[in-house]
């Protein structure tokens, strides 16, 4: 190859690359200015600025609101639980390891009662429909919202599923847990942090 055919190659690899960074820089602005895009059921909230909170989803910070619908087409809020413990997942139906960890959710459900700890499963990225048939072939009773674009889950920043915050009675994220839990014992040892 010559000279002149390598910066040919060059410069429509560099145009091919400043056409790929415009398109996405494009398609983020539509999707982030377009409401529509999201899902009527899920809505994220910030609480009005105070100086003396960290809202974030991060250990020590105040976990983020959120609104969302549940498989049983109720209307649930994270505020709704303040002065309560509250054991937030991420999960879907078609993730192996969330599957995997069901019965220790089932089993701690069963030893703590809801005045004491809530457990909040939200099903995230996944049709609402098999949520709602998985709940009921599995038995779940705890509280399964459903957010099918995925818009909570972005706002705590879930990279993986399952995804397991554990928020106390004044909303502070105490501890995190990233991949399935694989007894009841070990969730306990979590909740722990709550005091």
């Amino acid at each position: 190859m010559n000279y002149d055919k390598i910066i040919k190659l060059l410069w429509l690899l560099l145009a091919a690359v400043i056409i790929l960074i415009v398109t996405v820089a494009v398609i983020d602005r539509i999707t982030h200015s377009n409401k529509a895009l999201y899902s009527a059921q899920a809505t994220a909230s910030q609480p009005a600025a105070q100086n003396d909170v960290k809202v974030g989803n991060r250990i020590g910070f105040t976990a983020p609101d959120f609104t969302l619908n549940t498989i049983d087409n109720k209307q649930i809020s994270l505020r709704d639980y303040r002065g309560k413990p509250v054991i937030l997942n991420f999960w879907a139906t078609w993730c192996g390891p969330c599957r995997y960890e069901v019965p220790s959710f089932k089993a701690f459900y069963d030893k703590y009662p809801e005045e004491a700890v809530v457990i909040i499963a939200v099903n995230t990225q996944d049709n609402p429909e098999s949520a709602l048939s998985y709940a009921k072939a599995d038995g779940l009773k705890f509280v399964i919202p459903v957010d099918p674009r995925g818009v909570v889950a972005n706002q705590y920043n879930v990279r993986g599923m399952p995804t397991t915050f554990f928020i106390n009675g004044t909303g502070v994220i105490t501890s995190i847990k990233i991949g399935p839990f694989l007894n009841v014992e070990e969730m306990e040892e979590r909740a722990a942090s709550f005091k």
